[in-house]
C-alpha cells in the first residue's frame, strides 16, 4: 500500500522536532510494509528568497521525505492569511506533482492538522483519492477558536475519514463543526521502550517535565514552578523541564524569584534519544497544562516505568488510571503541589513494570499503526466494491 502523508513538517538536524509526532506515525506504517512517503512546507523568511520553490527529498528510515521550500508572507507585525494560503496550496500542489512523477499515485492520502488538510484537499476533488485527516492541533480543542481555522474547517467534510487523538478533541469537533471522527491515540515511539527506568540510590528525587515555553503558557510552567515553590523541597529534590521558547525568560524569572535555580532546571530543547535517558534517570513525570488534545509525553514517561503527576487538560484524564499516578484539576497550584509531596514519599508504591507495559499495550508503533491501517483498509475496501 502506497501512503502519502501530508505534514506540517519532518525532524532534520536544524529542527528536530518539527512533525515528530507525524514522522513516528509514518516510520511506523514504513514497518508494517506501507511505502510512506510524506510532503511538507518549510515556510521560510524572505533571507531564503533564492532557495524559493526547491523541493528537496531524502530518506529517513524508510520514508521518502519531500520538502518544499516557500517565503512566509508574514512577521511578528503584520500578517497576509490570504496570500500564505496561496503560497501554501501552489507549494503542496508542486511537491505533489513531484511525487506522483517518481512514485506514482498513492493509495490514501493522510493529512495531519486542518491548517495542512485545507491547501492539499485538492487530492479528493481532483484525483478522487481516499483523504484522511488525523486531528491533534490543541488550537481545534480550545472554547474560543480563531475565526481563520472556522473558516477553513469544511475541509473536515471533504475527508472520507477524521480521526482525532482524543476524546475530547473528538467531542470538540462535534460540537463546533458538526464533524463526526474516530478516536485513535497518539504513538510512542518505540526508542522509549528500548530502556528502563534507572533505580537510584542517591537519596534523591528527580521530577521532569517537557513542553515548549509559548507566550500562551499553554504548558503551565509557571504553574508547576509556583507548585514547586509551594511544597517547600528540600535540596534533593530536584525539577527538569525540557523545552525551549519565547517564554522561556519569564520562566527563568520565576525561578529566581524563588531562589531555586539550583534546583529547578531548564535544558532547553534536545534530541528525542537524550530525552528518553533523562525519563530512565527521573522519578516522576508532571504535566501541568492548561489544555492537551491528548498528551503524548505523557506516555513517553509511562514507556519508561514512571509514575505520572496530570492536569485533568483534555487527554490524560482520559487513559491515566489511579495506578498510573495522580489525576490534579489544571491551574490549581496547592493540588499540583500536595500531589508532588506525596509522589516524593509513596513513588515506590507504583509498579513501574505494569505502567510500562499497559503503555506497550496501549500506546505502542504496533498496535496505533494496526489500528490506523485498518482505516486505510476500510476505505479502500469501499472504493473497490
Amino acid at each position: 500500500m502506497k501512503v502519502l502523508f501530508v505534514t506540517r513538517g519532518f525532524p532534520s538536524e536544524t529542527d528536530i522536532m518539527s512533525g515528530n509526532y507525524e514522522a513516528v506515525q509514518a516510520k511506523a506504517l514504513a514497518a508494517k510494509g506501507c511505502q510512506v512517503s510524506v510532503i511538507s512546507i518549510s515556510l521560510k523568511s524572505f533571507l531564503h528568497i533564492f532557495s524559493r520553490g526547491m523541493i528537496s527529498h531524502r530518506v529517513v528510515d524508510g520514508v521518502d521525505v519531500y520538502l518544499c521550500t516557500r517565503i512566509r508572507f508574514s512577521t511578528r507585525f503584520w500578517s497576509t492569511p490570504k496570500l500564505n494560503a496561496w503560497v501554501a496550496d501552489r507549494a503542496y500542489r508542486q511537491a505533489f506533482k513531484k511525487y506522483v512523477s517518481e512514485k506514482g499515485m498513492p493509495d490514501v492520502v493522510h493529512a495531519h492538522i486542518v491548517s495542512v488538510a485545507s491547501p492539499v484537499s485538492f487530492v479528493k476533488d481532483e484525483y478522487h483519492l481516499p483523504f484522511v485527516i488525523t486531528e491533534h492541533w490543541t488550537a481545534m480543542n480550545r472554547t474560543e477558536i480563531p475565526e481563520w481555522l472556522k473558516q477553513i474547517s469544511f475541509v473536515y467534510h471533504r475527508a472520507d475519514r477524521v480521526i482525532c487523538v482524543s476524546q475530547a478533541l473528538s467531542d470538540s469537533l462535534k460540537r463546533n463543526f458538526n464533524v463526526n471522527s474516530i478516536v485513535i491515540n497518539n504513538m510512542v515511539s518505540d526508542q522509549f521502550f528500548k530502556s528502563f527506568r534507572v533505580e537510584r540510590n542517591d537519596n534523591t528525587f528527580r521530577f521532569i517535565a517537557c513542553g515548549a515555553f509559548r507566550t500562551n503558557r499553554n504548558k503551565g510552567f509557571d504553574i508547576l514552578v509556583d507548585a514547586f515553590a509551594q511544597a517547600h523541597f528540600p535540596k534533593s529534590v530536584s525539577l527538569d523541564i525540557v523545552g525551549d521558547g519565547p517564554d522561556r525568560p519569564f520562566i527563568e524569572s520565576r525561578i529566581a524569584d524563588y531562589h531555586l535555580s539550583d534546583q529547578i532546571h531548564l535544558l532547553g530543547t534536545i534530541p528525542p534519544d537524550e530525552v528518553s535517558d533523562l525519563l530512565c534517570t527521573s522519578d516522576c513525570f508532571v504535566l501541568s497544562s492548561r489544555l492537551e488534545t491528548f498528551a503524548i509525553v505523557v506516555i513517553e514517561a509511562m514507556a519508561k516505568g514512571l509514575p505520572v503527576i496530570a492536569t485533568r487538560s483534555g487527554g490524560p484524564e482520559t487513559f491515566l488510571r489511579p495506578e498510573h499516578g495522580i489525576l490534579v484539576e489544571k491551574e490549581n497550584v496547592t493540588e499540583l503541589a500536595e500531589a508532588m509531596k506525596y509522589m516524593t514519599e509513596h513513588h515506590q508504591e507504583y509498579n513501574s513494570e505494569n505502567i510500562r507495559q499497559f503503555c506497550h499495550d496501549h500506546f505502542s508503533q504496533d498496535i496505533i499503526a494496526d489500528q490506523i491501517l485498518s482505516v486505510y483498509n476500510q476505505l479502500l475496501n469501499n472504493k473497490v466494491s
